[in-house]
């Protein structure tokens, strides 16, 4: 094992799940540093939560293995250690409909035997006198930003978020995201999984390109973006224009019907201006003009041949 692994918060080895003949996890192998924001990016059934739920005891590997700050989940007593250092989100919370938010805020903190604090921990989240309101009378995403202030009361070491903003609103979404980038700058280690690109890119360090239960890739956003999500685009149709020796530097040009295309490995918006430049030089009628810039979800779907699309 690598001094990195042995260094890091959670490491997983060659981690296999079957459910019968169905195998939903395949060998997954990665490891977590201390204090990173880890995801695991992939559609729905591609074994992330799965992944997730060995890592925090919820389900048992089939074979490999997993640690947590050191900790075997498949041990009772190192799960029984383990638990006050984590903090879950999973992706739905069953939570007793008549009991207010801060009955059950000041319920959960009893489980870990600290003082509770209700009022601060709804606020975290954005259910601000919200404190008197019942469990039923909340909608699904208020449901998930309180599981959220439950996973967090007790100060974890290591937070395990399961597809935490599925069915949040805008204003949950970014609540989450907030408080997600400000766990990080407290130190904190996150492990989230989501099917969600801009979740993933705003939030992650590291990704894991999950598919039917295998990484097919892992590197930082940008490094996937990078290595997977092609080459930056400019169109252009415009009346009297065609490319000089100068735009002709900037990559490979094809033309079809009316409309110029520019594909470069340099900065696009750099070349769109010098596309713009030269138009208006020439006086060439533009018609219509766009850029493409590679992004994360171009890297997905160079990788996986699929989208990520809702109900795929």
């Amino acid at each position: 094992m690598s001094q990195e692994s042995l260094s890091a918060a959670i490491v997983v080895d060659r981690l296999v799940k079957r459910y019968g003949d169905v195998e939903a996890v395949s060998g997954l192998s990665f490891a977590v540093p201390r204090g990173a924001i880890f995801g695991l990016l992939g559609r729905n059934g591609a074994g992330k939560t799965t992944t997730l739920e060995c890592c925090i005891g919820l389900n048992q590997p089939t074979s490999g293995s997993v640690k947590v700050l050191g900790l075997d989940p498949t041990r009772p007593r190192d799960l029984a250690a383990l638990r006050p250092k984590i903090g879950v989100q999973l992706q739905s919370t069953s939570l007793p409909e008549k009991a207010a938010v801060g009955e059950v805020l000041e319920l959960y903190a009893a489980y870990y035997g600290i003082a509770p604090r209700a009022a601060e921990m709804a606020s975290r989240v954005g259910l601000e006198g919200k404190l008197d309101r019942q469990i039923a009378q909340m909608s699904g995403g208020e449901q998930q930003r309180l599981a959220l202030a439950l996973a967090l009361q007790h100060d974890p070491e290591v937070v395990f978020l399961d597809e935490p903003t599925a069915g949040m609103d805008a204003f949950g979404r970014r609540i989450l995201w907030s408080e997600v980038e400000a766990l990080r700058a407290a130190g904190k280690t996150i492990v989230l999984t989501t099917h969600y690109i801009e979740e993933a890119e705003r939030l992650c360090d590291t990704i894991c390109i999950v598919q039917r239960g295998t990484i097919v890739a892992e590197d930082t956003p940008e490094n996937l973006v990078t290595r997977y999500g092609g080459d930056a685009t400019v169109c252009i149709t415009a009346d009297g224009f065609a490319p000089d020796d100068a735009l002709r530097g900037l990559g490979t040009w094809t033309r079809a019907k009316e409309e110029w295309q520019l594909v470069t490995r340099g900065e696009p918006g750099l070349a769109l201006a010098a596309v713009v430049t030269h138009a208006n030089a020439i006086s060439a009628t533009v018609r219509s003009l766009d850029m493409h810039r590679p992004a994360l979800e171009d890297a997905f779907i160079a990788v996986t041949g699929e989208t990520l699309a809702e109900g795929d």
